[in-house]
């Protein structure tokens, strides 16, 4: 049973061994305070990394950052951007949204093929996890684990712009461990499903993110613009759009041209600024006005 996809036999018995070592230190500290610290240092362990949070993603509504061991990381007003608005464009939501089942993913997994070229990838003052000092990140991985109510807990893990990527031995050691993972994310963060159920949201996770989009610039795109905007911004080629929207690859590109014609740009990066500005009623790189701050939830279980 030690066995897995990218470990020997004796690998895998070590994983666990290793996994086993921090358990009863992870059991006692589910529903404390300690709990994402013991969580970290028990997959440290496995496969270490630079950097580690949690959010967590209500049905139809703004995620909460429940654990942050970013180092201080973000640029100031990035973490605020980013539960006010920017999150729609992260492909961690996305994949929330699309219903993706329990497990641990590469970001490539989960990321359309223009992603890592993108704005929000490379934009320290919407993406929460980097800064104009430590550059793009090497690699982000995450445990996904959906809670009851149409909530997702999204546990990520990163490797900072200098850093090796995680080896496919470091993710088959991690995904060894991912069912007993799972387990104690669902236990800890019970309280925050059952507030996701209190609070009944009208709006599941994937109309909030589809309600998003077509709510920009309405005046003046079709419903197919607003639909091709959503997809170029969270990252998707001209093909990637035409395979999506069952449309011609020449198609999409007069679609572009035309949208970025009516909006008055001429760049990915404009739309990028425009659709942001818009999610957050301010312009970029100064923080919205009446904002509430980032919610930091302590690690109590809520």
């Amino acid at each position: 049973m030690a066995h897995a996809a990218g470990l020997s036999h004796s690998q895998g018995w070590q994983v666990l061994e290793a996994w086993h070592a921090h358990s009863p230190e992870l059991i006692a500290s589910v529903e404390t305070t300690a709990f994402a610290e013991r969580l970290d240092e028990a997959l440290q362990a496995l496969a270490p990394f630079d950097q580690s949070c949690i959010f967590v993603y209500p049905a139809g509504g703004s995620p909460a950052l429940l654990h942050d061991n970013l180092h201080g990381i973000p640029e100031p007003g990035a973490m605020q951007r980013y539960v006010n608005g920017t999150y729609l464009l992260d492909p961690v939501y996305t994949a929330c949204a699309h219903g993706r089942p329990a497990g641990l993913y590469r970001m490539a997994e989960l990321a359309p093929d223009a992603f890592f070229e993108g704005e929000y990838f490379n934009s320290p003052d919407v993406h929460p996890c980097i800064s104009l000092a430590s550059g793009s990140l090497a690699e982000e991985i995450v445990f996904l684990s959906p809670l009851p109510g149409g909530t997702y807990a999204a546990y990520s893990l990163m490797r900072c712009n200098g850093s090796p990527v995680f080896s496919d031995q470091d993710v088959a050691a991690l995904r060894l461990c991912q069912p007993a993972l799972e387990a104690f994310l669902q236990r800890h963060y019970a309280k925050v499903a059952a507030q996701s159920l209190g609070a009944r949201p009208e709006r599941s996770i994937a109309e909030h993110l589809a309600a998003a989009f077509s709510g920009f610039a309405t005046d003046r795109l079709t419903a197919r613009e607003q639909a091709i905007v959503g997809l170029i911004l969270r990252g998707h080629s001209s093909l990637s759009i035409s395979l999506h929207l069952e449309i011609a690859e020449g198609t999409v590109k007069n679609h572009r041209k035309h949208l970025y014609s009516k909006l008055g740009i001429s760049s990915q990066s404009e739309l990028f600024h425009l659709f942001v500005n818009h999610l957050l009623g301010t312009e970029l790189g100064e923080p919205p006005a009446g904002v509430v701050p980032a919610t930091l939830v302590q690690q109590s279980g809520r």
